[in-house]
C-alpha cells in the first residue's frame, strides 16, 4: 500500500507565532482606552483567520501513487488520475516552486498537482508521469525540470 507524500514545510511554527501574536495584540487592545478598539480587535481576528485559512489550504495538498493511478488533492476533493488517460501536462510556477496542470482524454477539466508543496513531489509526479504516461504532451518547463531531476539522479 502506498503512502501520501509529506508536506515540504513546517506549518506548526507559523501557526504558533500567529496565535501568540493574536493573543498579545488582543490583550494590548483590550487594556487600552482608545476609541475604536473593538473594531481593531475584530480586524486583528479577521487577519488571523485569513492567515489560518491559507495555512489550512496549504496543508490539504496530497499526492499518492497507487499503481498507474495518481491520487491528488489541492484543497478539498481527491481526484484519481489514470496514467494512460493523461494527454497534456503544463508546469506553472508557485512561490514554493513548480507545480503542474494535468488534462485527461475526453475531459475538459484541469487537475492541479501540488508537487511544490510536498517533499519529493516533483520527482514522484514526474517519475510516475514518465512511467505511466508515455504519450503525454509535456511543455517546455516540464521537460527542463525532468532533465534537471535526471541530472541530479532523482528520476530515471
Amino acid at each position: 500500500m502506498s503512502r501520501p507524500l509529506e508536506l515540504s514545510y513546517n506549518w506548526r511554527a507559523p501557526v504558533s507565532f500567529a496565535t501568540i501574536g493574536l493573543l498579545i495584540c488582543i490583550g494590548v487592545l483590550v487594556r487600552s482606552t482608545i476609541v475604536g478598539r473593538a473594531g481593531a480587535v475584530a480586524a486583528v481576528i479577521v487577519l488571523w483567520a485569513v492567515f489560518m485559512a491559507v495555512v489550512w489550504g496549504r496543508t490539504r495538498a496530497l499526492i499518492e501513487v497507487v499503481g498507474d493511478t495518481l491520487r491528488v488533492r489541492r484543497f478539498l476533493n481527491i481526484h484519481e488520475l489514470e496514467g494512460p488517460r493523461v494527454t497534456t501536462v503544463r508546469e506553472y510556477l508557485t512561490a514554493s516552486g513548480p507545480s503542474y496542470k494535468v488534462r485527461l482524454t475526453a475531459d475538459q477539466r484541469t487537475y492541479y498537482v501540488p508537487s511544490a508543496m510536498l517533499r519529493q513531489g516533483q520527482s514522484t509526479f514526474l517519475g510516475w508521469l514518465l512511467t505511466n504516461c508515455p504519450d503525454a504532451e509535456l511543455d517546455k518547463g516540464s521537460l527542463k525540470t525532468i532533465d534537471r531531476l535526471r541530472t541530479r539522479g532523482l528520476i530515471e
